[in-house]
């Protein structure tokens, strides 16, 4: 009933990857992915970061780097035959990255043969800690880069929007998840109308969803349960303004736990910061400013909570 190949399969080399994303754009996922990826450098760790928005991509401005000739597209086409030949240096030790694709209409829609070589080459990349910076949305394409990682991380901001699009990502990211370890057609097929919302079923929640699926399969629900408690998903609230800003990020994980029967992990705030959005706007790298923001400290102590979890057997499925 679950495929037990998908889940906890052993890797080749000892990396652990780290999925940024969430449901909308401009939350500050590449400028978080960016300084979590500084942070991690300066402690003596080789870093790699991945610019996989195939949307907009924009990763490299953050590190004060004009666009590298060879990205993620040029692998993609076979224009270069090796992942490891469109990894460029970042100007900061440790500190590797994989730019984004030049050619944004030839990679936003990957062919599923396309993203599983992409997604197989990362995971036999042999870099301590990778980062993957993903785009907004919650397509195929983006849930399937976050369910590679040993821990994804949700980037969310106060705004009402934002938050809803955070839970609508998640609600994606479990049906997905489901739909890639369970081989009995007709749960499959259950999932697929729950995420489409057609012939009568949608789910409000996960349980609902996992207690019809007991109703046809009995026991399945429960072994499904016990997979899902082992998924390591945090979150981090940015821009944040106001004490009632600061309580969003618990409250997130208490509805969590209550409606899709998972933890996740709040790593904490960081605060809207003047600093940081100067030094956007005046293109500046990342480092130029970053050290001297209020939120570096956040950004340092959230990186500290960062824990590799893979070494428990724990995280996504491989595949």
């Amino acid at each position: 009933m679950i495929e037990q190949g998908q889940i906890n399969k052993p890797r080749a080399v000892n990396n652990h990857i780290i999925a940024i994303g969430g449901g909308k754009g401009g939350t500050g996922k590449s400028l978080i992915t960016a300084s979590i990826g500084i942070c991690l450098a300066d402690r003596g760790n080789s870093v790699l970061l991945i610019d996989a928005d195939l949307g907009t991509a924009n990763l490299h401005t953050f590190l004060g780097l004009e666009p590298p000739k060879l990205g993620l597209s040029d692998f993609v086409s076979n224009k270069e035959s090796a992942i490891s030949g469109v990894i460029t240096k970042a100007g900061i030790n440790n500190l590797k990255l994989i730019s984004g694709a030049k050619d944004m209409v030839g990679i936003a829609n990957l062919s599923y043969g396309q993203k599983a070589k992409v997604l197989n080459n990362i995971k036999k990349l042999n870099y301590r800690y990778i980062l993957l910076d993903l785009g907004p949305g919650t397509s195929f394409n983006i849930l399937d880069f976050f369910l590679i990682s040993h821990c994804g991380i949700l980037i969310t901001s106060p705004e009402p929007t934002s938050i809803e699009n955070t839970y609508r990502f998640t609600k994606g990211l479990l049906f997905r998840y489901l739909r890639k370890i369970i081989s009995k057609k007709v749960v499959r097929s259950l999932i697929d109308n729950g995420i489409r919302q057609r012939n009568g079923h949608k789910f409000e929640s996960l349980f609902d969803l996992l207690e019809t699926i007991e109703t046809i399969e009995p026991g399945l629900g429960d072994n499904i349960s016990s997979y899902l408690s082992t998924l390591d998903i945090k979150l981090i609230v940015n821009q944040v303004r106001t004490r009632k800003d600061r309580a969003i990020g618990q409250k997130m994980a208490i509805a969590a736990k209550k409606y899709f029967g998972i933890p996740i992990d709040f790593l904490g705030n960081i605060s809207h910061d003047n600093t940081l959005r100067k030094g956007l706007l005046q293109q500046k790298p990342l480092m130029a400013y970053l050290p001297h923001s209020k939120a570096f400290k956040e950004l340092t102590e959230i990186t500290q909570k960062i824990s590799p979890r893979y070494q428990l057997g724990l995280g996504f499925p491989t595949d």
